[in-house]
């Protein structure tokens, strides 16, 4: 397929730039020479975090270098998203120092929408999203820049869970630097709050940032476990279990990338999740809804995922129901999972229908997802014509594996 896309095909022109041999690659990375001539030829996915870190690493690139795909900014389906990004980098390099004149939204109005915002966020409708960012940020600062004495907390509060919310959604879209810039805005914003929340939910922005890094593994485990030994005496409301729960499965996944064990990060994340129901109602607007029981057992398939264990996957799925998880986006993550499980053990048909849910779910957030991509791209060139003629030909397409 002289049209397919994979990351190993930027693996070999990247290298070849460079001026490595695969075998150097091969000696840097850890793996065999083999397994480089097979990433290269499109004869194995990269779909491990673990392998695409170290690839980066070795051929001194970002993980966003091996798999951008510049067709994502021109899908209409996105590109709302998109065209918003300038404003959001000029607010956030401003503080909100603008030229926007217009009467900022009260912070009950603000809060309100913040969590408008966090549901569009968590059901991975970037579309929608985008355009939204900007003017709350811009509002947020404001009632910053403008709070009394009796109102200076409450602004703060709410400025810390916008560039929280700004982070997460640049992050998800590929724009890791500006991303980092809200992160900081929301750690800066947080220490101004009396409360565990907004610091752990600052927190776990960075750690997901850092885990996108080559080489910043070590920081983005030592972010979550240092942030959450510092709150943990501070843990009473629903907020703050919730977002101290999240701080433990992100240094589960990290250490699971790692190369560690995961299970007391989970466990503790389990326990947190015990916690909810006799918590305090919560007194910030940092909150993740998302953690429950539910999001726990879901964040344990993507461990095992990411240690290369199809089997404990496919053992763990029939033990969670996708209905039971508390958003789209955790849904579609349930059914990657799934898939890419299936596929590793070669169960192709199974593996499709795994994705085709999991697109079905939030088709924003998995048709641009690079693993989904190099497993999509990796059946075409592998399985009987049946499939690549049909439900897995036109995802390849969705997906941008192949052109339409």
């Amino acid at each position: 397929m002289d049209a397919d896309r994979f990351i190993g095909q930027q693996v070999r022109a990247i290298r070849a730039r460079r001026g490595i041999s695969q075998q150097v690659l091969a000696d840097r990375t850890g793996v065999s020479r083999g397994a480089i001539a097979k990433y290269e030829n499109g004869e194995r996915p990269i779909d491990s975090r673990r392998t695409l870190l170290a690839l980066a690493a070795a051929l001194g690139v970002t993980i966003g270098d091996l798999t951008n795909h510049e067709q994502d900014k021109l899908d209409p389906s996105t590109a709302g998203f998109h065209a918003a990004v300038p404003d959001l980098e000029t607010v956030l390099w401003s503080r909100g120092n603008t030229t926007d004149t217009a009467l900022p939204r009260s912070l009950d109005e603000l809060a309100a929408l913040t969590r408008t915002a966090t549901k569009l966020r968590h059901d991975c409708d970037y579309a929608t999203l985008g355009p939204m960012l900007a003017p709350m940020l811009t509002d947020a600062y404001r009632h910053v820049h403008d709070a009394d004495a009796g109102s200076a907390e409450r602004a703060w509060d709410v400025l810390s869970t916008v560039t929280y919310g700004v982070a997460s959604a640049l992050r998800a879209r590929g724009y890791h630097a500006l991303a980092w810039n809200a992160a900081q805005e929301s750690e800066r914003a947080a220490a101004h709050v009396d409360g565990a929340a907004p610091i752990a939910a600052a927190a776990f922005a960075q750690g997901q940032i850092l885990l996108s890094r080559p080489g910043a593994l070590p920081a983005a485990l030592a972010t979550t476990t240092e942030t959450a030994e510092r709150v943990a005496a501070d843990v009473r409301t629903v907020g703050d279990v919730e977002t101290l729960g999240m701080l433990h499965l992100q240094s589960s996944i990290v250490t699971a990338t790692m190369g560690g064990d995961p299970e007391p990060y989970l466990a503790e994340a389990a326990d947190q999740a015990a916690r909810l129901a006799d918590a305090m109602p919560s007194t910030s607007v940092a909150r993740n809804e998302s953690f429950g029981p539910a999001n726990v057992a879901l964040w344990r398939m993507s461990a095992a995922m990411e240690r290369r264990e199809p089997g404990e996957v496919l053992a763990l799925a029939p033990t969670l129901s996708p209905v039971d998880l508390p958003n789209d986006g955790r849904r579609a993550q349930y059914f990657v999972e799934t898939g890419r499980a299936y596929a590793m053990q070669k169960n192709y048909r199974d593996s499709l229908y795994a994705l085709l849910r999991a697109e079905h779910a939030a088709p924003q957030h998995v048709r641009s997802m690079s693993p989904v991509r190099e497993l999509v791209g990796h059946m075409m060139r592998t399985v009987r014509r049946d499939l690549t003629t049909g439900d897995l030909g036109k995802l390849a397409q969705r997906v941008g594996v192949v052109p339409s």
